[in-house]
This record gives C-alpha cells, structure tokens and sequence, in this order.
C-alpha cells in the first residue's frame, strides 16, 4: 500500500509567507528520519532570517528570488536544489510576479 502524508494547517511568520508542514508523525512518531514541508513566498514578500541546528535542502518549484545565505546574496530560480548547512542564517525574497513555492526537507546534523 502506498503512504501518502498530509499536510498540517499552515503557519506564517510573515504577511505573504506561509509554511504548510508535512504530517512524518503519522505513520508513527519519530518513524521518518526528517522533517519538511511547503514554502510560499508571495511575489515582493521576504521571509524571516532562519538560523538553525540542522540541514536543510530547498527545492524550487516555481518562481524565483534572490536568497541570503550566511551574508551573501544568490538568484535562485525554479528547478534549483539548495542546501543549508547548521547554524548558518538565510531567508528568501521573492522578486518574481509569481508565488515562489520552495519544497523544504530538514534533518539533525552529524555530529
């Protein structure tokens, strides 16, 4: 049989920002070794700066912008796979005329 997750309510920590979370919990606590989600990001909104334990990897399924990472700037467009290393801050401005919609997928580090 085939597992499909759902997607838990969505938050926002930002007008124009929202996260909807993948619900790995359902087949049973702490059974996926990660944590992810969908990222929106509405044309000329900016997300908050993250700075986190973890690693991340974003995929960009629509859109563009132009993402901080770790104080530098980069164009981000659709179809890029990016990865986050711990403690390293970034955030995402959307200066496209589309949503930007990033797939998110986050994990402990190795120590």
């Amino acid at each position: 049989m085939l597992n499909k997750f759902t997607l838990l309510p969505p938050t926002s920590s930002r007008p124009g920002v929202e996260l909807k979370m993948v619900d790995f919990d359902q087949f049973g606590e702490q059974r996926i070794p990660f944590e992810g989600g969908q990222f929106f990001v509405e044309p000329g909104k900016t997300s908050k700066p993250d700075t986190h334990d973890v690693s991340e990897c974003w995929f960009i399924a629509q859109g563009q912008g132009i993402i901080n990472y770790d104080g530098q700037e980069y164009h981000i467009t659709q179809g890029d796979y990016l990865y986050f290393e711990p403690r390293k801050t970034h955030f995402v401005h959307n200066d496209g005329e589309q949503q930007l919609v990033i797939f998110t997928v986050w994990w402990m580090a190795q120590s």
